[in-house]
């Protein structure tokens, strides 16, 4: 009886893993600083021109697409290239709206990745900024910060957090 028990238990655990990965999406994709670095300068300096935008693979292809915050619509811009080689195309101009509270148009002070760092299928944040000269490598590169998105929120969540905080940033300089 006992055996019969860790049989069935064993077979309920192996059915449940067989499950979730059969009904997962994609592989978790998982992103290091390196890794955003590495993108940084084709998704920043991107075809449209397109200055301080949110770079997020909305349509789940692998590769990221751009989304601009623009008088309190969200502009989204598909990536019709490669993850490393990117073109983008205007996709939907009217993707989403947003309501400020500001009276000066709200934007992204910097270019912001949204892509999960850790595996745990939510998107973190990289902030991409200061385009410095690595002497080392002889290249440029930007500095890279990271902010891990503990709470399991999505990206549209995180993407209305910085906006508020952003918000409120803005009033405290006014005042």
């Amino acid at each position: 009886m006992k055996n019969l028990i860790i049989v069935i238990a064993l077979v309920l655990i192996l059915l449940t893993l067989g499950i979730k990965l059969l009904y997962s999406e994609n592989l978790v994709k998982v992103y290091t600083k390196e890794d955003i670095k590495k993108l940084a300068d084709v998704y920043v300096a991107n075809n449209l021109g397109l200055k301080n935008p949110a770079i997020v693979d909305v349509d789940k292809d692998g590769d990221f697409d751009i989304l601009i915050f623009n008088n309190g619509n969200v502009e989204y811009y598909k990536n019709t290239g490669s993850l490393e080689m990117p073109f983008f195309i205007p996709e939907n101009m009217k993707y989403d709206k947003y309501i400020s509270a500001s009276f000066v148009d709200i934007a992204l002070p910097y270019p912001v990745f949204f892509a999960d760092k850790n595996g745990d299928g939510s998107p973190d944040m990289f902030v991409v900024k200061d385009k410095i000269y690595d002497s080392q490598q002889q290249r440029y590169e930007y500095n890279v910060l990271y902010a891990e998105n503990f709470l399991g929120l999505d990206t549209g969540v995180l993407i209305t957090i910085v906006l508020v905080l952003l918000i409120i940033v803005l009033v405290l300089i006014i005042l």
